[in-house]
């Protein structure tokens, strides 16, 4: 099932909702699937994975496992470390590390990280490997473009710790959220918050496309009926912007970049004004504010839209947690399932369980 959600995408992005969430045995199976299919990939990541270790909790972890003929974008100093294939290289032992993979460069990139330069090479044989990609969204929007380029059918994007900015349309078609028991050792809050985040990447695209296209400032304030003849008035100041709404008639409110709790706080001074208010930003990755403040504007009556949606093609969940506290793996996924009402498939790709989505 996991395969048939992300073949329709030339791209896709894991999300994890923490640190051991999961995502690289979603990863692994992903790249089992398309051996199987034989289908092309590259792949790459906007932080470290595939130690064997987690740097942070020092808990043994899932390796990266990749197939003869994989394209990879990694950090420099990566080339040599990780793997039970040792490379017989000079370099490899200079750095007495092991190589998972023999490997053919391909590009160097002029990406800088931490490790060193990203470097895109293909395997030469079977593997394990480490990931570290660039750190910025605009650089992997390039990254991607250049896999593409060197012969790539599908890229798909490891991300970091919460980076839900990958699931920006920029950087991938779609996008997977990976959550697990590591987030807490209360199910219910992990449930609750891994909920949420999944309610931000799928708000619906904003059928004021025109209207946002033409406001050239960070925020506008939109009357009447928008593209069929309405009015508009920009501002560069957040205050400026929530006070116009806090007079009332305001039919929606545009925010472009990042929407913190300050920002919630602003509109939820409108009060009344808020009534049928749509509250519009660029995608889900950009709405920083906490649940609390996302439902007292959605109570009182506003409705969140984006102008460019995010596909979220599942939900996978991991019962397993680093620091002891597991959860039941079947109340885990029906709570999960229960909590996203069908919105979305739900996934636990070691036990196989799989919801659909309601149609």
């Amino acid at each position: 099932m996991l395969y048939e959600l992300i073949k329709p995408y030339s791209s896709v992005s894991l999300i994890g909702m923490c640190k051991n969430a999961g995502k690289t045995t979603v990863l692994n199976r992903l790249i089992k699937d398309c051996r199987r299919m034989d289908e092309g990939i590259a792949l790459t990541s906007i932080g470290r994975d595939g130690e064997r270790s987690d740097l942070v909790t020092n808990t043994k972890k899932p390796e990266i496992f990749v197939y003869d003929g994989t394209i990879i974008a990694t950090a420099e100093k990566l080339l040599f470390a990780g793997g039970n294939l040792s490379d017989s290289g000079n370099d490899a032992q200079k750095n007495g590390m092991n190589s998972g993979i023999s490997r053919e460069i391909l590009d160097t990139t002029g990406m800088p990280t931490p490790m060193g330069e990203v470097i895109i090479l293909r395997a030469c044989s079977d593997g394990f490997i480490q990931l570290a990609g660039p750190s910025m969204t605009a650089q992997l929007a390039r990254l991607k473009k250049r896999m593409f380029e060197l012969g790539a059918a599908k890229v798909i994007i490891d991300g970091a710790l919460s980076r839900k900015s990958l699931a920006m349309p920029a950087v991938s078609d779609a996008a997977i959220l990976c959550s697990g028991a590591s987030y807490s050792p209360d199910i219910r809050k992990t449930v609750e918050d891994t909920c949420f985040s999944a309610e931000l990447m799928m708000l619906p695209q904003t059928e004021r496309t025109e209207d946002v296209h033409q406001c050239k400032q960070k925020y506008g304030v939109f009357f009447g009926s928008g593209t069929h003849g309405g009015e508009q008035t920009e501002f560069s100041e957040l205050s400026r912007a929530a006070e116009v709404v806090r007079k009332g008639g305001a039919e929606a409110v545009l925010m472009r970049g990042g929407v913190p709790d300050s920002a919630a706080n602003a509109l939820i001074a409108a009060g009344r004004a808020l009534n049928g208010l749509e509250i519009i930003c660029e995608d889900g990755s950009r709405l920083l504010l906490s649940h609390k403040n996302y439902e007292k504007l959605v109570r009182a009556g506003a409705r969140f839209t984006v102008m460019n949606k995010t596909r979220l093609l599942a939900v996978t969940v991991n019962p397993f947690s680093a620091k002891g506290s597991h959860y039941n793996k079947t109340e885990f996924y029906d709570a999960m399932c229960s909590g996203l009402g069908g919105r979305v498939p739900v996934l636990d790709v070691v036990s196989e369980f799989g919801c659909e989505a309601a149609e």
